[in-house]
């Protein structure tokens, strides 16, 4: 993530007209989830690192800008979980307080719902916690925009591959039970899946989707667990990966594969789980050996008292 927000903060360089040599400072403005079912995902993923990069920026003086150090101011609003607030907030951003430079919000849906605001203003969209398939679609109707995590094929591929040896080594059957959030990530993702299992044979004994901010799954887990799948795959945001395994838990549900979206990866999860987290699937990566990552990750510890998010 902080390799990413120095990208965004090169790319904001060559893609805005630079700021006036006589401007005293830079604004930066962002709409994020502070409250609502997002807002977990982003004090763990992204408002961590925009904190850091102003801090860091800030300590130097500021931006380059002309030979001189111009300060960042920042501007932020809570987009409250909401895609009508989050555009919103946006447009107030760009023709009110007249921002320099825009930082996405989090989340696959949010950043589909504001594309056409930054796009509309010129505004390079770097989305580092979005996917989607329609990423090269979008890339060409939007030009500034630009989609950092891929597409939801290729994260569904890496997931078949591994259940396909599992299979093949008889660990695993051919059966699974599949739920996801309604939302554009877990939209996105599960049409992914389906085309995926299929093609590669596998039979979706269960398929389910649930609302936003539902916060009882367990009667989602139960039909899973009477599917008879012995995988259970679930396309879920930081709440319900919580959710999902908390009542797994309790009910004692322990399928062969398990599988759960984000917040597997933030530094709560094991915290709060323990052993029970082991074995347990998710999406991303973390490149524990490689001293960049060691070195953000102490940073990140040192300003935060916590660790970063290992997705």
């Amino acid at each position: 993530m902080y390799r990413r927000m120095s990208l965004l903060a090169a790319l904001a360089a060559g893609l805005l007209a630079a700021p006036s040599l006589a401007q005293d400072k830079v604004k930066i403005g962002y709409a994020i989830s502070k409250t609502g079912p997002n807002a977990g995902g982003a004090s763990i993923t992204q408002i961590p690192n925009y904190e850091m990069w102003v801090k860091d920026v800030n300590a130097k003086g500021g931006l380059m800008i002309g030979g001189k150090r111009v300060p960042v101011e920042v501007i932020e609003y809570d987009d409250r979980s909401n895609s009508e607030e989050a555009v919103r907030a946006v447009e107030r951003l760009v023709t009110q307080d007249k921002v320099d430079f825009l930082f996405p919000p989090w989340g696959t849906g949010l950043n589909l719902a504001v594309g056409p605001v930054f796009n509309k203003y010129g505004y390079p969209q770097l989305t580092f916690s979005a996917v989607t398939d329609r990423a090269p679609e979008l890339a060409k109707r939007w030009p500034n925009s630009f989609w950092l995590l891929g597409t939801s094929a290729q994260y569904v591929d890496a997931l078949v591959s591994v259940m396909k040896k599992l299979r093949d080594e008889g660990k695993i059957s051919a059966n699974v039970a599949m739920i996801s959030i309604a939302d554009g990530f877990g939209i996105d993702l599960s049409n992914a899946a389906r085309k995926g299992f299929e093609a590669a044979g596998f039979k979706l004994a269960y398929d389910k989707s649930y609302p936003i901010g539902t916060q009882d799954l367990s009667p989602l887990l139960g039909e899973a667990a009477r599917s008879g799948a012995d995988s259970f795959v679930a396309f879920s945001y930081p709440p319900d990966t919580l959710a999902l395994t908390e009542q797994a838990k309790v009910a004692s549900y322990a399928p062969k594969l398990m599988f759960l979206g984000v917040g597997v990866g933030f530094p709560m999860y094991p915290g709060r789980f323990g052993a029970n987290a082991e074995g347990i699937m998710s999406l991303g990566g973390w490149s524990k050996d490689n001293a960049s990552t060691q070195a953000y990750a102490k940073k990140h510890e040192e300003m935060f008292k916590r660790g970063p998010d290992r997705a």
